[in-house]
């Protein structure tokens, strides 16, 4: 058909429906619902898509049902399982879900293409597996160089203007998630909304317990990021909230540097902390063994610990809600004799992973060890 005869049907069809409406207005009666007609989907947007705003303000043109998601931020995978949206996900950073829990609870991580380059993605790699959305972190340059190949790019985790308190902490999180699953679409919303009012119970019951702890009362904290506990989770960190929503003190609060510092030895001894966590290692052999740290109260007492570790660190993902339980209830154990992490582990694994976790393998998760065999 011509040009002109396209033009005839569409002239037609929207008097058809003026003559419609316009009766049915008479009769009191709702009016029709009239299909798009070609012309209508040539002058404005596609009826398939939307704008979404996503974490960084931005607003990105996606697709009304998403089936195929990459994502380059590491926590952003564990929270797309966390909404049971996972077996979208065509590819992921190398860094994130790689672990033996990860693949114990949810085996087909191990199948998804790795992006091994994340802070340069490649453009031509990406187009072959076609995404309707990557996750990505707000750096404008390699934002333009996706969206320029044509690509829906959606920021899921900031650069800047990261959370400064406990409670801009609180929505922070929960903000993150809304967003993974608001891009995603109306079947993540229920899922999401539970793991937000999970997290709020969670936040109120540990805080009402140990708000009336006085300054002394409170346990000083070190949260290390390395083997050999000198490199730390720094100001404005995610453990530093953790931290502080358990109760505790985080003594590295006011380092130079935001999220990661390198502090020295000095600086840990001066802060004494009573309690010495240390992440991304699987040995406190770095500073159990090493005589220099010998003095220092965590040590003296045994409280250098390992976190546990499950599909994602416990301290960058949406287990953080199981950490600060499982910090809050080592800190005081008499203000939370009744939470028994086993079970709390159990039902988490259950309600948000669909993972039904033995008590051996709870256990293991909560001492740092991998997935028991049958």
């Amino acid at each position: 058909m011509g040009k002109n005869g396209k033009i005839w049907i569409a002239v037609i069809v929207i008097a058809l429906a003026a003559f419609i409406g316009m009766n049915a207005l008479n009769r009191g009666e709702q009016m029709p619902v009239v299909p798009a007609t070609d012309v209508a989907a040539d002058e404005t947007s596609s009826p398939e898509e939307r704008i979404f705003v996503d974490l960084a303000g931005r607003e990105v043109t996606l697709p009304l049902a998403p089936q195929r998601l990459a994502t380059f931020v590491g926590p952003t995978p564990e929270k797309i399982l966390l909404l049971g949206a996972a077996d979208k996900i065509v590819g992921k950073n190398a860094y994130a879900v790689a672990g033996p829990w990860a693949l114990e609870v949810y085996p087909r991580f191990g199948d998804v293409e790795l992006f091994l380059n994340p802070m340069e993605p490649n453009v031509e790699e990406l187009i072959s597996l076609a995404p309707d959305i990557i996750y990505y972190w707000s750096i404008p340059e390699q934002i333009e160089k996706m969206e320029a190949a044509g690509l829906a790019v959606v920021v899921t985790q900031l650069t800047d203007n990261n959370p400064t308190t406990a409670e801009e902490f609180i929505e922070f999180q929960k903000r993150e998630v809304n967003i993974i699953a608001g891009s995603i679409g109306e079947e993540t919303k229920e899922r999401a909304d539970m793991w937000n009012r999970y997290f709020d119970e969670k936040v109120k019951l540990i805080s009402d317990r140990t708000k009336d702890l006085s300054e002394s009362d409170r346990k000083k904290v070190y949260f290390s990021c390395s083997d050999n506990g000198l490199e730390c989770f720094s100001k404005n960190s995610y453990p530093q909230f953790i931290t502080e929503l358990a109760g505790g003190i985080y003594v590295a609060k006011d380092t130079n540097e935001e999220v990661n510092d390198t502090v020295t030895l000095e600086q840990i001894i001066e802060w004494d902390p009573d309690i010495i966590i240390m992440g991304r290692t699987d040995s406190t052999d770095g500073v159990t063994r090493d005589v220099r740290w010998s003095e220092i109260s965590a040590v003296k007492n045994g409280m250098v610990l390992l976190p546990p570790n499950g599909v994602m660190f416990w301290d960058y993902s949406g287990e953080c809600v199981l950490l600060m339980q499982f910090m809050a209830k080592t800190f005081y154990p008499d203000l939370f004799s009744d939470i028994d992490m086993v079970k709390e582990t159990q039902e988490y694994y259950k309600n948000f992973y669909g993972y039904d976790l033995s008590d051996e393998n709870a256990r293991n998760i909560l001492s740092h060890l991998p997935p028991a065999r049958e």
